[in-house]
């Protein structure tokens, strides 16, 4: 690789970039429901501080069908992945801790099109 070869970092503009705590919480909300296959509305997610990294406590129901595989362990493993590695991506934060709590069963029906 030589000098002209490597990327050229992009000018600093301007200005700041704040995420305020409600954004993280919507933003971990949707995390949560596309992992757990769940709607929105039957998220519940608290965030908290962990020494300087957050602590993520979620609820929400086991999904059955539509596609929900793997034992209830596997689920909860990957939910934790999931959401450590959104909150990274797209939240540039960084989570010590995912507490999932499971809090009922909902069916998942998958629609057939017409």
């Amino acid at each position: 690789m030589t000098a002209t070869d490597r990327p050229v970092a992009a000018p600093a503009v301007p200005g700041t970039t704040r995420v305020t705590a409600r954004a993280l919480e919507r933003l971990a909300v949707y995390l949560v429901r596309d992992s757990a296959h769940v709607h929105q509305r039957e998220v519940a997610v608290q965030l908290a501080d962990a020494g300087g990294a957050l602590r993520v406590s979620v609820t929400v129901p086991v999904a059955v069908g539509g596609g929900a595989t793997g034992s209830i362990k596997d689920r909860g493993d990957r939910l934790r992945r999931d959401v450590i590695a959104g909150m990274r991506d797209l939240g540039s934060r960084t989570v010590d801790t995912v507490d999932v709590r499971y809090s009922g069963l909902r069916r998942v029906t998958e629609r057939r099109a017409r």
